[in-house]
């Protein structure tokens, strides 16, 4: 079994990013077109704008790969909209990219006032049905099904690994993980209870403000929304990426892969970007070797469509 975390392996991939960097660079970006606010729950539920889609379309373009991007907000304060310079950032790029958002859980760490809302697993559940929504609208907007990458920052970069890893709830949808082309998780957390820990070492108020009304306040609860806890049912490329406030994070799960001896995943360390500043470059107009690493890894894992 190839070994992709032998020393070499970085080597390419630091290569792999320049090369990329400066083809995009030089690359005339493409056209795009946008259309917003589509819902994909078939029902009604409790936080209905926030259950909706927005798609940025590349223009001539037949059949691109699509990236689902889910946003960062702490499972609390994600909004799709405030998420679309991303996205348009890889439309510019030939990507079909769709800003995807869920319900909330309680904002109780800006907002106490706001103690209503949901916790884990709705916010996977509501992924889930996004998913189910792209995959049965690939021939409507003329995407490939084939190619459905699964990309999220921060809070999104946990939903993402969980929708690939933990395949209860593609299931329950009559789907699969399988048909993951492969994950971009960014500057995510993917053990809670490990997660809770440096919290909680930092400010013990984090636990009752944030962990308990995002995941609940019982161990059993916390490690059922753990993607460390689903290591085995992992078989999507993956393509993990932290900066430099949550490379603690990564490095739990980076080791968990090592001991699985897990295939065809790979890990980017950023030391000299925050959470904040990885965020923003990654929007920003200006070149971004990062923005450009994920580019190149979803063109380079795309499966090309038979003529």
């Amino acid at each position: 079994m190839k070994n992709i975390f032998k020393n070499y392996s970085l080597i390419l991939l630091l290569l792999m990013l320049i090369i990329s960097c400066t083809n995009n660079t030089n690359q005339e970006k493409a056209k795009y077109r946008e259309v917003n606010n589509i819902p994909y729950y078939n029902n009604n539920n409790d936080q209905p704008e926030k259950t909706k889609l927005n798609l940025i379309i590349p223009e001539n373009t037949t059949k691109p790969p699509v990236l689902i991007w889910i946003g960062q907000g702490a499972w609390a304060y994600v909004n799709r909209d405030v998420e679309m310079k991303i996205c348009r950032r890889f439309a510019e790029n030939g990507i079909f990219t769709i800003s995807v958002g869920h319900r909330l859980s309680p904002a109780l760490l800006k907002e106490p006032q706001i103690k209503q809302g949901i916790k884990h697993p709705e916010h996977i559940k509501d992924i889930a049905k996004a998913f189910k929504w792209v995959y049965e609208n690939a021939d409507k907007y003329n995407y490939s099904k084939q190619n459905i990458f699964v990309a999220g920052y921060s809070s999104g970069a946990h939903l993402a690994a969980l929708l690939a890893m933990d395949s209860r709830y593609l299931n329950d949808l009559g789907l699969s993980n399988k048909m993951i082309r492969a994950i971009i998780p960014i500057s995510g957390c993917y053990d809670i209870p490990k997660y809770k820990k440096v919290l909680i070492e930092e400010n013990p108020k984090y636990e009752q403000i944030h962990i308990n009304p995002v995941f609940g306040a019982s161990l059993a609860e916390q490690v059922d929304a753990s993607p460390n806890q689903y290591i085995d049912s992992l078989i999507t490329p993956a393509l993990f990426i932290s900066d430099n406030e949550t490379n603690v994070y990564h490095r739990f799960f980076d080791q968990d892969l090592r001991e699985a001896k897990h295939d065809n995943v790979e890990f980017v360390y950023i030391y000299n970007k925050t959470h904040a500043e990885l965020w923003h470059e990654l929007g920003s107009k200006k070149p971004s070797k990062y923005r450009s690493l994920i580019v190149n890894y979803i063109q380079e894992k795309t499966i090309k469509q038979r003529e």
